[in-house]
């Protein structure tokens, strides 16, 4: 059996995609401080010993493992986000990755698994980058990071993201898997429009808007402009992929479609959740849970799919 710590846990994609696999594993362990987070991870795998706040670990109190797992806060390294950086010691959220190491270093997982947005080996804080994965091969372990995009692994979302997978001691080299683009898109997700509430629906009127070359960039397939004053929104065809699902606060949180109908609603937080790669059994688990939690959720966890095939590949044995 496959002993699993969970640092960052969210709602678990790790675990759930190593489950999906049907690989005999267990998590002995999470880290979380998110109160909701916490509550739809016992939901959805049951309950498991919470080590808290990262930084106020008792080392003694970390159960031996053989996989762990650590994506750690990227809204300082995001490029929506304000740029903070991460630097060792400067306190932003995503320098929490700097307090991994005490783990890594007393329990020496044979596998360490991260991710994080693309940003991370940008020009900005690939140094802190490097700066990592110098102190892992200190510790003895070997690395192999790649950028995956979620749109190749049968998920219709836009969503890149650095993974890096280290190894302890001796062994096989790693080799991602990029797999395919995706020939799915939003509508493959969507729920029946019966299903869906009022409150999703916009209620200001829209206009069709033709792009024009000076806003590209800008224009997405399927995009319109408010009728009025009101500022250019992003309105996305069921016919294409569906933008990087954010953390972000307000109307922007919820890509918007175009129906076939006429009208433009908001994706759902169910079809949010289906496209981190989550089924409708397993959201039906966390759905008592308010929108505005369960939107955070989705776009704060890893697309399962993407897991998938680098536990596939790293577990094949």
């Amino acid at each position: 059996m496959i002993k699993v710590i969970e640092l960052f846990a969210g709602v678990g994609s790790q675990i759930q995609a190593i489950k999906n696999l049907n690989i005999d594993a267990k998590t002995v362990a999470i880290s979380e401080i998110d109160k909701y987070a916490i509550d739809a991870y016992s939901h959805l795998h049951g309950e498991v010993l919470n080590l808290g706040d990262i930084s106020k670990i008792n080392l003694d109190s970390i159960p031996n493992c053989d996989l762990m797992t650590y994506s750690f806060p990227c809204q300082d390294i995001s490029v929506a986000g304000a740029q903070a950086g991460l630097n060792e010691g400067s306190n932003t959220r995503s320098s929490l990755l700097w307090e991994c190491e005490k783990l890594i270093k007393e329990k020496r997982p044979k596998y360490l698994l991260m991710e994080n947005v693309k940003n991370l080996v940008g020009t900005t804080h690939k140094h802190n980058f490097e700066k990592w994965l110098k102190i892992l091969e200190n510790y003895g372990y070997t690395s192999y990071w790649k950028i995956l995009n979620a749109n190749h692994f049968d998920t219709p979302q836009n969503r890149e993201r650095v993974f890096c997978v280290s190894i302890y001691g001796k062994h096989t080299p790693f080799i991602f898997d990029e797999g395919t683009l995706t020939n799915k898109n939003i509508r493959s997700i969507l729920e029946p429009e019966e299903n869906i509430p009022d409150n999703m629906y916009m209620n200001k009127p829209f206009i069709s808007r033709i792009p024009s070359k000076s806003d590209s960039g800008l224009i997405q397939v399927g995009n319109l402009e408010m009728a009025g004053n009101e500022a250019i929104k992003r309105v996305y065809s069921p016919d294409g992929i569906c933008p990087t699902l954010t953390t972000m606060t307000g109307g922007h949180r919820q890509p918007k479609i175009l129906l076939d109908n006429g009208k433009v609603r908001k994706l759902t937080p169910r079809e949010c959740w289906k496209l981190m790669g989550f089924t409708d059994e397993q959201f039906d688990k966390v759905a008592y849970q308010s929108n505005t939690q369960l939107y955070k959720q989705a776009g704060n966890t890893i697309c399962v799919k993407c897991l998938e095939s680098i536990f596939k590949q790293l577990f094949k044995e």
